[in-house]
């Protein structure tokens, strides 16, 4: 079966990220993540992008591997059993921003079946 799940780094599943206040002109702490291979078959045509609310008062940044996402999918390397890719999270809050609000940002992940 493939499949893949994103762990916390101790492969327990990840719960929702919450940055909490973010104040402007900084940045969330990083999150680390793993996306791990959690079937029994090599998963391919994996790809990987960012969904944004809006970026006028925050954004989600991610980078997997070192690669930061955008909105646009970004392909990664098959993945064997029991392999894992990194996974970096954050928020960030724009200088200048007056008002922060509630704001929501998406990782999205597909593969083939």
């Amino acid at each position: 079966m493939k499949r893949l799940a994103l762990l916390l780094l101790d492969d327990t599943p990840a719960p929702a990220t919450d940055f909490g206040s973010v104040p402007p002109g900084t940045a969330a702490p990083n999150r680390s993540l793993r996306l791990v291979n959690t079937g029994d078959e090599t998963v391919s045509g994996i790809r990987v992008r960012v969904e944004n609310e809006s970026a006028d008062n925050g954004e989600y940044r991610v980078t997997v591997q070192g690669t930061a996402l955008t909105g646009d999918w970004t392909a990664l390397p098959d993945l064997a059993p029991t392999e894992a890719f990194l996974v970096l999270e954050s928020w960030l809050t724009p200088a200048g921003v007056a008002e922060t609000g509630v704001d929501h940002g998406l990782l999205r992940i597909q593969h083939h079946q």
